[in-house]
């Protein structure tokens, strides 16, 4: 099978006692999209930030004053006025913004009595899912989202 060329770039916040690796972070999103046979190169920006850094893009982007897990911006999806980010010629069709609560994926880490590596694999997993076009806004949505979820990371 060819490799596809994908450009995936890692930028963490300084955050006291964060263990996440780039390399790590890296690997799991090319997975993710292995996983999904993207065949297609893409480009994605993963962000690894605090709650005030992902609250501060949730009440911005999503009007929802409050963090959350995870967020994903696909850069060639039409925004509310239509029109989707450009794309330069001979330039990656797909492009996107990624970005993960570390404080976040350790709380719920602890909460789902998981490992923080299991916890950030999933945050990882679904917002490339997202990235793809997968959406959990109606039931069957998140079915078949948290379904292909389990699939990826080898859980039953």
């Amino acid at each position: 099978m060819r490799k596809i060329g994908h450009t995936v770039s890692i930028r963490m916040k300084r955050i006291e006692g964060c263990s996440v690796k780039r390399a790590w972070v890296r690997r799991t999103i090319l997975a993710a999209l292995d996983a999904e046979k993207v065949s297609a190169p893409l480009e994605i920006d993963c962000l690894i930030t605090d709650d005030a850094g992902i609250n501060a893009l949730n009440r911005r982007y999503r009007g929802i004053d409050r963090p959350t897990d995870v967020l994903s911006f696909a850069l060639d999806e039409p925004g509310t006025d239509g029109t989707a980010f450009p794309v330069a010629p001979g330039g990656m069709a797909g492009m996107g913004i990624l970005v993960v609560s570390y404080p976040t994926a350790l709380e719920q880490a602890q909460r789902n009595r998981v490992t923080l590596e299991d916890e950030m694999r999933l945050l990882l997993v679904h917002g490339v899912l997202h990235l793809l076009g997968y959406d959990h806004e109606k039931r069957n949505e998140a079915l078949v989202m948290r379904k292909r979820e389990r699939e990826i990371l080898g859980l039953p």
